[in-house]
């Protein structure tokens, strides 16, 4: 692939990357926003697919699988063309003996600047860090937007599109004693309310060393929203205590920079680590919830956010948006994410002692030590995992709701995709259903079993034979009951296969 200079460059908007850091932020996995979107027209055999949003989706992701769907159609010449705006590019393709020409046109202008074009027709997929809000749909209000969908629209599954994950960490010295801190420690830390390491179980007379990136990197919005509070990153960042080194926006110096001081804390995407520590995360019960990409991708690990291509609910979806999204979603999008440094949808098993903690947990919950749940239900959950492995894929519903939410709809179709190929083909599926603590406890347990079992009969359905469900309501927690902000990860469908002898 090659990829062409254009002409009279000029300095992007906002907090854009300069034309010289273009190329560098196609190395980026999460990056720098900006302002504004273009409208590129189809022309002649020319195929256009237009994206605009977030960088920290446009920069690597988007331009990968844009050039995973040149070669699914055979176009083999493959070039990128920067645009004048130095926060936009176009991948085109096309081939010898083809009059067919691709182009897929990217914008990277921030969350906020996507959901306008989109509505009014300039653009084919919204690229967002975050679900979509009403006051996305008051902005449009106020811009007068006309069709306005509804939240509800927009949040159907197949309108929106979980594509990716972005899971945090935070990061320390290697050398550090400290393995897991609480939301609230780590915030304390950040804010200058807990200044010496003595005060959280680390070295006595070692103060904390803060380091940060930058308030426009995409890591930083996820700290600051789900750590800190506010989701306005200049002014999270106007918040923290004085910081050990200046806010950068180069993911891999800040985690260096940890590394090299026995003192450091910090925060940056999974694929950023290099060589510092990942803490824990101390739930609200006292559970250190390991940051590893498993538990990342069952989103069980707390410190973690959904990214989504959004197509216009008021509009019919064109032939070229659907088929750029079936490879979005399939595995050569999935391949692309991981390359991009952020989380994929791609199903993964969990380690082989992960049963084994599970089912002390819930022996714990029986016994009154967190959420007292009745043995039965324990009994029927170990039995259900006794030579099973649990898959990432974990089914959600849409919130006050037993319809299964976007992700889970697309991992329905990954599920059944993966138990047809050779190495599960032969394996049967253990559907195993789990509920909150609130309400009647007989009914949870029911409720439980109902959603695992409506999920068993679309795999018949889609001619998965060997399927069983079950309902265990509050058995096996895998987030605190205590905590209204992660009880409603406890209602959820578990994938656990059982591979045949």
């Amino acid at each position: 692939m090659t990829r062409t200079s254009s002409k009279g460059a000029r300095r992007g908007r906002g907090d854009g990357p300069s034309a010289g850091k273009l190329a560098a932020g196609f190395a980026l996995a999460l990056g720098l926003c900006a302002a504004s979107g273009p409208a590129m027209a189809q022309k002649g055999n020319e195929v256009t697919v237009r994206l605009v949003g977030a960088y920290s989706l446009g920069a690597k992701a988007a331009l990968e699988m844009a050039t995973a769907w040149a070669k699914q159609l055979k176009l083999p010449g493959i070039r990128v063309d920067p645009g004048i705006d130095p926060a936009e590019y176009d991948v085109i393709a096309e081939g010898a003996e083809s009059a067919q020409r691709l182009r897929v046109s990217v914008a990277m202008h921030g969350n906020d600047n996507g959901v306008e074009p989109l509505l009014r027709g300039s653009a084919d997929i919204w690229m967002a860090t975050r679900q979509v809000a009403e006051f996305d749909l008051d902005r449009m209000r106020a811009a007068k937007v006309p069709n306005l969908p509804t939240l509800a629209q927009f949040q159907t599954p197949g309108i929106e599109n979980v594509v990716a994950l972005a899971p945090l960490a935070v990061v320390v010295n290697r050398k550090n004693p400290v393995d897991a801190l609480t939301l609230g420690q780590i915030k304390d830390m950040f804010q200058g309310r807990v200044t010496s390491w003595a005060q959280v179980g680390g070295p006595s007379n070692l103060p904390i060393g803060l380091y940060s990136l930058g308030p426009a990197v995409g890591v930083t919005n996820v700290f600051c929203a789900t750590v800190i509070g506010n989701p306005d990153s200049k002014k999270c960042l106007d918040s923290f205590a004085r910081l050990a080194a200046p806010p950068t926006g180069n993911l891999d110096e800040l985690s260096d920079n940890v590394a090299g001081n026995m003192a450091g804390i910090g925060f940056n995407g999974f694929a950023f680590r290099r060589s510092a520590k990942a803490l824990g995360i101390m739930n609200e019960c006292g559970v250190p919830i390991d940051p590893s990409l498993f538990r990342a991708k069952t989103e069980e690990y707390p410190l973690i956010n959904r990214m989504y291509f959004y197509v216009a609910p008021n509009r019919p979806v064109p032939p070229q948006v659907k088929d750029f999204m079936r490879v979005a979603l399939g595995p050569a999008g999935q391949a692309a994410v991981a390359a991009a440094g952020l989380g994929n949808l791609a199903p993964s098993k969990a380690d082989s002692d992960y049963g084994d903690s599970r089912l002390e947990a819930a022996h714990d919950a029986m016994d009154g030590k967190r959420t007292r749940v009745r043995a039965p239900d324990v009994r029927a959950f170990e039995a259900a995992i006794a030579g099973a492995e649990r898959l990432s894929i974990t089914f959600r519903f849409q919130a006050g709701t037993d319809n299964l939410d976007s992700r889970a709809e697309e991992d329905l179709a990954r599920l059944v995709a993966l138990m047809q190929t050779p190495e599960y083909s032969s394996s049967g599926v253990n559907l195993i259903g789990f509920s909150g603590v609130a309400g009647d406890y007989a009914e949870n347990r029911t409720l439980s079993r109902e959603r695992a079992s409506a999920i068993r009969d679309r795999l018949v359905a889609a001619g998965i034979k060997d399927v069983n469900a079950i309902g265990v309501g509050p058995a096996a927690a895998v987030a605190c009951n205590l905590d209204p902000n992660t009880a409603t990860l406890n209602q959820r469908v578990e994938v656990w296969i059982r591979k045949k002898s």
